[in-house]
């Protein structure tokens, strides 16, 4: 192993340089402490990063920053400019022999699609919505509670349509109501102007301003020991020496850098975590054929369209928009990748025919990891996700979109940024090893 002697011992070292990580390290510094920012990759950002494609930025997936993760980036000295999507939406639903129908809502609401029994029992369900007593359904499944309120499968599938755009999961067998409904009641979304990766760079600065240092290229092979003596060995066999260590990695990746490697028992609580998948068709147009067709989602098929442009600053072209397409992915079954692209074109064959002569240029992820886990029923909901402190390894800390009890996707990654951070500074290994408390 390398040991050079000029490097400091650190305080903290994070692995992983996203929006947790970055987090994390400015309220630490904000602490006084001193942090090392380790990432991977050659550029900072994680799946949070945005590239340029055609002269626009275009994020990896369709992006939407809920309203609610405001307070925790304001904190971090950041502030997102952009705006909510108030495009009319529609649905697309399987039609009479084989074929597919998009309706708008209001055709869906005042029309003759739905019965009038169906359009009352989904006026019924979400208005009863923020009244629900959620802490009884946490370790109800979203599919088995549906079917004891909504008897139409249609009006299921609308509720599921909505589910998926919410959570960006298509698993209604695993994931936990009690969870769902919480996420469904912080609803307000904005569109970030110049994509997710401006969030990261503002998160860059205030980091750097902070004293954080910050080294990309640096793919970590082992972590060891605990506090207050810990190392992390980079793939170079870099030694660095550290208090405290906080993974902003998956579960499995942190997992497998681990030495010793966590007991049997310890470890369960992260293997059994199911990633969140989709497959993702992202546009760069020169408009479109169908312009007022601006948000659309599948509801007996799990689909996403919408144009991100109408509410975004995404491109120095006027003529330029930026389209997502999305398939939810099943969180049990391996999708083809060509079928799923296939299908996605079909679906825009329905809603936007000819949408072909108008791109500039476009890319496919065939299988975009959206989120580290699925909130389980089977796991208790959002109280069943492990927490930040990391059993059986003093001073091994995790954040990210599969840790913590509040929130999912980048709002989990916040909240559980900012508990791993307050761990840290209240020096809780500190008090269990008769030192000083920290500030």
């Amino acid at each position: 192993m390398t040991q050079n002697r000029n490097e400091p011992f650190w305080d903290v070292i994070i692995i992983g340089a996203g929006i947790a990580g970055l987090t994390a390290s400015i309220y630490l510094a904000q602490a006084g402490r001193t942090v090392l920012l380790l990432d991977k990759g050659s550029h900072l950002g994680g799946r949070a990063a945005s590239t340029e494609i055609a002269s626009a930025s275009v994020n990896l997936g369709a992006h939407a920053l809920y309203k609610s993760a405001l307070p925790i980036l304001q904190e971090a000295g950041v502030i997102p400019t952009g705006a909510s999507p108030k495009a009319p939406v529609m649905f697309v639903f399987e039609g009479a022999n084989g074929g597919n129908k998009a309706l708008p809502l209001a055709q869906l609401l005042l029309g003759s699609f739905l019965t009038w029994h169906e359009k009352t029992q989904l006026f019924r369900f979400y208005s009863r919505l923020r009244k629900t007593d959620t802490s009884a359904l946490h370790k109800v499944s979203l599919q088995a509670y549906l079917e004891s309120q909504i008897s139409s499968p249609r009006v299921r599938n609308v509720v599921l349509a909505l589910v998926r755009v919410s959570t960006y999961c298509d698993a209604p067998d695993l994931v936990s109501a009690g969870a769902v409904i919480e996420q469904l009641n912080h609803s307000q979304v904005m569109y970030v102007d110049g994509g997710w990766k401006t969030i990261v760079s503002q998160l860059t600065e205030q980091a750097q301003k902070g004293g954080v240092s910050i080294r990309t290229s640096s793919p970590v092979r082992e972590i060891a020991g605990s506090y207050p003596r810990m190392t992390v060995t980079l793939k170079d066999r870099t030694q660095l020496r550290t208090s405290y260590v906080l993974s902003t990695a998956g579960p499995a990746d942190t997992l497998a850098i681990l030495n010793p490697s966590l007991t049997p028992t310890e470890a369960a609580v992260y293997e059994q975590l199911i990633p969140v998948r989709a497959a993702c068709l992202d546009l760069v147009v020169a408009g479109m054929p169908q312009p007022k067709t601006k948000f659309v989602l599948g509801a007996d098929y799990p689909w996403y369209y919408s144009n991100h442009s109408t509410a975004a600053s995404l491109s120095d072209n006027p003529k330029y928009a930026v389209v997502h397409v999305m398939k939810y992915l099943p969180a049990s079954i391996h999708s083809d990748p060509l079928q799923d692209k296939s299908e996605l074109e079909g679906f825009l064959d329905l809603i936007q025919p000819g949408w072909r002569k108008h791109v500039v240029q476009h890319r496919f992820l065939p299988r975009m990891l959206v989120s580290h886990a699925v909130v389980t029923a089977a796991a208790g909901g959002l109280l069943g996700r492990p927490g930040p402190a990391v059993e059986g390894r003093p001073g091994l800390y995790v954040a990210g979109d599969w840790v913590g009890s509040e929130g999912m996707l980048l709002n989990a990654s916040l909240a559980s940024a900012k508990e791993a951070a307050r761990s840290i500074i209240s020096g809780k290994e500190q008090d269990k090893e008769g030192m000083h408390r920290g500030a």
